[in-house]
């Protein structure tokens, strides 16, 4: 429902987002999916043998996916701030 225009082609390439701004949305977002992902590992059954080291590289492999939602909302959080 905004009035912002994407995608289009006669548009200017938008600013990089600041690697601050990166940084802390990855420091928001990385440990929120190591521990979602630590959590779903306990709720599965076939993880139990893996013990503690198994939740360990699960929530590894979670924050690194955190990646992706910190780049969207780094990206959201730039277009809102950023000054035409």
């Amino acid at each position: 429902m905004s009035d912002r225009r994407h995608g289009s082609s006669s548009d200017t390439a938008a600013p990089p987002v600041p690697r601050g701004l990166l940084a802390f949305c990855f420091a928001l977002m990385g440990p929120a999916f190591a521990i979602n992902s630590a959590f779903i590992a306990l709720a599965i059954p076939a993880m139990a043998p893996y013990g503690v080291q198994g939740l360990v590289i699960v929530g590894l492999i979670g924050s690194v996916f955190g990646i992706f939602p910190a780049l969207w909302l780094a990206r959201r959080i730039h277009e809102g701030i950023r000054e035409d």
